[in-house]
């Protein structure tokens, strides 16, 4: 081999060699890098996996979140309280048992004084409604209470009624000496200042109570009958909008940080306040249908209570506001300002 053939050669030998060994390391850099960038998160939530928000709210943000990251964010939601019940929410999201969770903050009494103000009764007639007011109000008034959160959306259920098996609420005395189940500490006092006996109990045993006349009613959303099968149970309706509750979907703030910048913003993309509204426009809708249902079937005798008649009712828990305002101002909690904020929402003019 002549020297050029041989300069030639070697040339050749040593491009190859090169190639070959950025092809190598090429391959070792792919193969590893959606390992790198894979992200897996935990949702919690402790409702059946047959709940309108599980199948209509919480799967579809996983979905798209997943489809947002093109696979690489994926999300499993762990229902039916899995890891931790409707008590344990807040701690679980708080410590990492789970990344994100629901929460109800009125089941946790006194660990969101500021948003214990939307606990209050008479606050709305939609969950829509009910969760503009919310947003209205989180910004300037509530975020210190969430302050270990991220949170992604804030929503309401639908309105809570009277629903009864013993005999129909049309005045305020009808409700007096009844057993109603109660969904927090705020629905217990109002229950009591109305005259009722409250009963709290996990909503798991409402079907048994109701069927075995253990308690005499219940005040609940409308939704609540199709999300436990309580339409055997059900004898008569009271459409009164007593209270709605502030519900949340958050995330452990160290977990969210950690997330590389692609993850942080398909969450924050598939979630916010059009999410909230989403969520609520759910609960409306399922509302109006469950209404329309006990209607058809003709056994439920369904009554709307007359304007003089909820004037009664407003009347007899006024002192309610007076004594959340006294006990959170006693907490060094801006708790006037609060009120005339969650009123002038209520009016549409926040």
């Amino acid at each position: 081999m002549n020297r050029v053939h041989h300069k030639r050669f070697h040339g050749i030998r040593y491009a190859f060699i090169l190639t070959a060994e950025a092809v190598f390391l090429w391959g070792i850099m792919c193969s590893s890098a959606p390992a790198a960038e894979s992200v897996e998160l935990k949702l919690a939530h402790f409702m059946s996996p047959l709940h309108v928000q599980h199948q209509e709210s919480f799967l579809p943000f996983a979905q798209n979140v997943e489809k947002l990251t093109q696979g690489r964010v994926r999300i499993k939601v762990y229902a039916g309280g899995a890891l931790g019940g409707p008590m344990q929410m807040p701690d679980a999201v708080r410590t990492g048992i789970t990344d994100i969770a629901f929460i109800v903050p009125s089941y946790a009494t006194g660990r969101f004084p500021r948003s214990s103000v939307l606990d209050l009764p008479f606050l709305s007639d939609q969950a829509l409604k009910a969760s503009r007011i919310f947003y209205n109000l989180y910004d300037p008034h509530l975020t210190d209470d969430y302050r270990d959160y991220k949170v992604l959306w804030l929503y309401s259920s639908d309105p809570g009624q009277l629903f009864t098996v013993t005999g129909p609420v049309k005045t305020l005395e009808d409700l007096k000496g009844k057993k109603i189940r109660s969904p927090s500490a705020a629905m217990s006092d109002a229950l009591g200042l109305l005259g009722a006996h409250p009963v709290s109990m996990p909503i798991s045993e409402l079907h048994s109570a109701l069927d075995k006349r253990v308690i005499d009613g219940m005040l609940a959303p409308t939704t609540a009958i199709h999300d436990f099968n309580l339409y055997d149970q059900i004898r008569y309706g009271t459409r009164i909008n007593m209270f709605s509750s502030l519900l949340m979907v958050v995330m452990n703030k160290e977990r969210f940080a950690s997330l590389p910048d692609f993850a942080r913003k398909s969450l924050d993309e598939a979630s916010g306040k059009n999410w909230g509204l989403r969520a609520s426009g759910i609960y409306d809708r399922l509302d109006a249908d469950v209404m329309a249902k006990m209607k058809a079937s003709g056994r439920v005798l369904l009554e709307t209570i007359s304007t003089a008649e909820r004037q009664r009712f407003l009347d007899r828990l006024k002192p309610m506001e007076t004594d959340w305002a006294v006990h959170q101002t006693d907490r060094h909690i801006p708790a006037k300002d609060i009120l005339a904020a969650m009123h002038a929402a209520m009016t549409g003019n926040p």
